[in-house]
C-alpha cells in the first residue's frame, strides 16, 4: 500500500459482495457491472441500424457495457443533436438488453478541448499563454519582443528589471529573459489550440459544453442507472505547450504562488532552470503548486459533479510520463477524486524495469490500486491492449488482463471496438473487439472469464499489513 493524496475525509464503502455464498450465486453468470466495456469506437457516420447491430453483437461476446469514443474517421457531427439522439438510443438499446453505457468526455484525446468548442468559446482558456521560454543574453539587446519577466544577475541573486529594463538597452551583464508561449493550432483539436487546464473557468466551460449542455439534455435521467459514469483519457499540461517552453505558466501564476509559499516566483526563476540559489526548495514549491492547482481546478470540479449527478468519474492520465512533471508527476494525487480510477496499459511487450513502458509497470498498477483503497473506491478501471496488434491473440488477452487483475485491476476496458475499419481507420491502434476479428464468435469464453474475474477481485475486503511511504516530492 503506497501512502499518497490529500483529501480531508474518505467515504466508508463496502463491497456489495462480502460472504462467499454470494460469489458463488453470481460466479456463473456474472452481472454487467463485472463485465468488460470497451472503447467503442465511433469512426464514420453512425446510425441506429448499426447501433443495434453492435449493440446485440457484445451482448453475445459477454461484453457487459461500452464507453461510447468518438475518434478520428467520425462524421456524424460531435456534440450536435444528432449526436445526443444517437448517443441516448445507445442507452435505450442497453436498458433493452441489460447492459451499461459509459460517456467518454472528448472527441479523440486529451480531455478538455471538447472537440474545439472550448478554445471557440472561451478564447482566453489558451490566448494569455500557458508556458514560458527563456533567452540568456550578456549585453541586452535592443527588439520588439514583449517579455513577461526581465532579470539581471547581480551577486546576491537575480533582480526583477522588468520594468525598466528598456533603459539598459546595449548594457553589459547577465540578462534572463522569460517571455509567453502559446499553444499552436493544430487539426487535432478541431483547428485550434489545446487548453490551459491550469487556467481558472476552462473545467467548468468543458463540462458546460459537454454535459450541461450536451449529455445532460436527453439523457440525465438514465444517470447512475444504465449511463454508468464518465471516461476523461489523459488531461495533461504538455499539449497545451508550445515548442521551445521551459516552464509550465498559467495567468495567476505569481499571485497563486505568492499566497501558497509566501515569497515571489519571478526572482526565482532562474532556480526552476539551473542549480542557482535555492533551488531545491523552489523546485519543490512550483511543482507542488502546479499539482495543487491541476487538482483544484480539473479534478475536484468533476469529481463534484459526478458525486452531485450519481456518476462514476474513470479514465486515466499519462501515467507512462511519470516522472516528467507535465506528464504525470501524481497520479494517485488524482486518483483520490476520482469514484473510480483507472490506468492505461497498452500494447503486448514486456517492459522488464517498468519505467515508462505500460505492460511490465508494475508501479503504475500498483500506486492506482492502493489510492484507490485509500480513497474508499471500490473499483479500478485499466484501459487495456491497444497498440498490441492484430496477431493478438486469446493467450495474450488473458495474460494482459491476469496481470493486471493480480496487481488490483477489477474492470477491463478493451481498446478498442471499431466501428468500421474502412480506410486508414484499420491502423487506429487495434486490434479490434468486433465481429471483424476471425475469433470473435469465441469470444465468449474470455468475456465469460473476464467477467468473472473482476467479480471475485471486486468482492470482499482489501486488507493491508504494509505501509510503503513514496517520497515523490523529496526524492
Amino acid at each position: 500500500m503506497f501512502l499518497t493524496g490529500c483529501k480531508d475525509s474518505f467515504p466508508e464503502k463496502v463491497s456489495p459482495i462480502s460472504k462467499f455464498s454470494q460469489l458463488e450465486e453470481l460466479f456463473a453468470d456474472p452481472p454487467a457491472d463485472y463485465r468488460s466495456a470497451p472503447l467503442w469506437d465511433w469512426n464514420t457516420r453512425i446510425t441506429r441500424e448499426g447501433i443495434d447491430f453492435h449493440m446485440e453483437q457484445f451482448k453475445n461476446a459477454g461484453i457487459g457495457g461500452v464507453f461510447v469514443h468518438p475518434r478520428p474517421g467520425l462524421i456524424t457531427e460531435y456534440l450536435s443533436d444528432e449526436w445526443f439522439e444517437l448517443f441516448d438510443y445507445t442507452v435505450q438499446k442497453g436498458k433493452e438488453l441489460g447492459m451499461n453505457v459509459w460517456i467518454y468526455d472528448e472527441n479523440s484525446y486529451p480531455s478538455g478541448f471538447a472537440g474545439g468548442h472550448v478554445p471557440a468559446e472561451m478564447p482566453e482558456s489558451w490566448n494569455q499563454g500557458t508556458g514560458l521560454k527563456l533567452d540568456v543574453q550578456e549585453m541586452l539587446q535592443p527588439d520588439s519582443s514583449s517579455y513577461e519577466v526581465v532579470l539581471k544577475k547581480d551577486e546576491d541573486g537575480f533582480t526583477d528589471i522588468t520594468a525598466t529594463y528598456r533603459e539598459e538597452i546595449g548594457e553589459k551583464g547577465t540578462y534572463y529573459l522569460f517571455s509567453k508561449t502559446f499553444p499552436p493550432n493544430s487539426y487535432w483539436y478541431g483547428g485550434f489550440t489545446y487548453v490551459d487546464l491550469l487556467q481558472k473557468g476552462v473545467t467548468e466551460k468543458f463540462m458546460e459544453v459537454t454535459m450541461t449542455r450536451g449529455y445532460e439534455k436527453q439523457s440525465a435521467s438514465d444517470f447512475g442507472q444504465t449511463v454508468k459514469g464518465i471516461f476523461t483519457d489523459e488531461p495533461n499540461l504538455e499539449a497545451a505547450m508550445a515548442g521551445g517552453t521551459l516552464l509550465r505558466w498559467t495567468p495567476d501564476l505569481w499571485d497563486a504562488f505568492k499566497d501558497r509559499w509566501g515569497y515571489d516566483l519571478r526572482v526565482h526563476l532562474p532556480s526552476l532552470i539551473d542549480e542557482t540559489g535555492n533551488w531545491r526548495k523552489v523546485r519543490h514549491d512550483y511543482y507542488e503548486l502546479i499539482l495543487e492547482l491541476f487538482i483544484d481546478r480539473w479534478a475536484i470540479p468533476w469529481y463534484n459533479y459526478c458525486e452531485e449527478k450519481g456518476l462514476a468519474w474513470t479514465g486515466h492520465y499519462w501515467e507512462h510520463g511519470w516522472p516528467f512533471p507535465t506528464h504525470g508527476f501524481d497520479e494517485a494525487a488524482f486518483y483520490i477524486w476520482h469514484q473510480q480510477p483507472g490506468v492505461d496499459m497498452l500494447g503486448n511487450e514486456l517492459i522488464s524495469r517498468g519505467m515508462g513502458g505500460q505492460f511490465g509497470n508494475t508501479r503504475a498498477v500498483r500506486e492506482l490500486a492502493s489510492a484507490a483503497n485509500q480513497g474508499g473506491h471500490l473499483r479500478t478501471l485499466s484501459e487495456t491492449y491497444g497498440g498490441g496488434g492484430w496477431e493478438m491473440n486469446f493467450a495474450t488477452y488473458k495474460r494482459l488482463a491476469d496481470w493486471q487483475a493480480i496487481l488490483g485491476v477489477n474492470f477491463v476496458n478493451q481498446h478498442l471496438s471499431y466501428f468500421t475499419l474502412r480506410g486508414v481507420r484499420k491502423f487506429d491502434y487495434p486490434p479490434s473487439f468486433t465481429y471483424h476479428e476471425p475469433w470473435w464468435d469465441n469470444y465468449r469464453l474470455l468475456g465469460d472469464y473476464i467477467g468473472r474475474m473482476s467479480l471475485a477481485g471486486s468482492s470482499g475486503e482489501q486488507l493491508n499489513d504494509i505501509l510503503v511511504l513514496q517520497p515523490n516530492t523529496t526524492a
